[in-house]
């Protein structure tokens, strides 16, 4: 069992690394699914260094590379702002977060002069769902939410009305990794939906479940069991993903979906393909929302030369 989350988990952590690796994200997303259009913003705080990445992407269909991508910019050497409160900060590259109730609602603020701005509001639809949070040390989290806003992509006003996740992880990341194959999964409408994160298992051949939850009428169900399959086209490109849970409730769950778009992201120290996804019930319900594979260079390399599967890693 994990240890509760409670209001300081929206700010840093006093963590402590003999290498110095302790890291912290506070990553948001929002999307137009309907035409495929998507929006991260993805803080990195390494406070143990006093430095910080940040990065900003709006991809759409058609537009995956970052060279493509509608608006993408990216900072890997901020110098950690004194005094930084995650729950309330502004950085000088324009990014803006504000808590407005614990754990629950969150603002975010962008403004890159013409090329973008955006101005959009999360609210949760259930309590954040922690994942190995211990007290004083590592932990991470997942929530679904509506967010709604606007966003001015050169010139044109979008406005967004999506349920789309945020997380936060606070834990040691080093950048050594070199076997690390997870998915990340999710989709919702209304107050129904679900999260999965897998890990390849080798020996099944599988990517089995880390951690996920069913939302049920607003009440999360966490997920015992799990699985996911990802459909790629010639180029190891997902194009479509096939996720099957069974609930702690013994109720079970299973979703088609179908890759509208995609983002192929180098993070740190991962690569990352961001994909929004269309999901299918096998009742004929759809609903939106992303599919994630996160590789470390080494497996995705390993991968490309078709030298077999890579060994996952525990690490999301």
């Amino acid at each position: 069992m994990s240890d509760p989350l409670g209001p300081d988990d929206d700010r840093l952590h006093p963590g402590r690394t003999e290498d110095r690796s302790w890291t912290e994200t506070a990553w948001f997303a929002a999307a137009v699914p309907e035409r495929g259009l998507a929006v991260w913003t993805y803080p990195l705080f390494r406070p143990e260094l006093g430095v910080m990445s940040c990065g900003v992407y709006v991809w759409e269909p058609g537009a995956e590379e970052l060279w493509q991508l509608p608006y993408y910019r990216t900072w890997w050497h901020l110098p950690l702002p004194d005094d930084l409160d995650l729950a309330a900060f502004r950085l000088p590259n324009g990014l803006g977060y504000e808590c407005l109730e614990p754990l629950t609602a969150y603002r975010v603020t962008y403004a890159d002069g013409e090329e973008l701005e955006l101005d959009l509001t999360f609210r949760a639809l259930h309590p954040p769902h922690g994942v190995g949070v211990e007290a004083g040390g590592h932990g991470h989290l997942d929530q679904l939410g509506r967010v709604s806003g606007e966003i001015v992509l050169r010139g044109e006003r979008i406005a967004v009305d999506c349920i789309e996740m945020r997380d936060r992880t606070w834990s040691p990341r080093r950048e050594s990794r070199k076997r690390t194959f997870v998915t990340y999964s999710y989709g919702a409408a209304g107050e129904s939906g679900f999260h999965l994160s897998t890990r390849l298992d080798p020996k099944l051949g599988e990517n089995r479940i880390l951690t996920g939850f069913r939302l049920l009428d607003g009440k999360v169900v966490p997920l015992r069991d799990g699985t996911c399959r990802i459909e790629r086209d010639d180029a190891g490109r997902p194009v479509g993903v096939e996720v099957t849970a069974t609930d702690e409730d013994g109720g079970d769950f299973a979703a088609t979906g179908e890759v509208l778009s995609r983002l192929s992201m180098p993070s740190t120290p991962w690569f990352v393909w961001a994909c929004i996804v269309r999901w299918r019930l096998p009742d004929g319900t759809e609903f939106f929302g992303e599919h994630q594979d996160t590789w470390s260079p080494a497996a995705l390399r390993r991968i490309g030369r078709g030298d077999g599967a890579p060994q996952a890693s525990s690490q999301k």
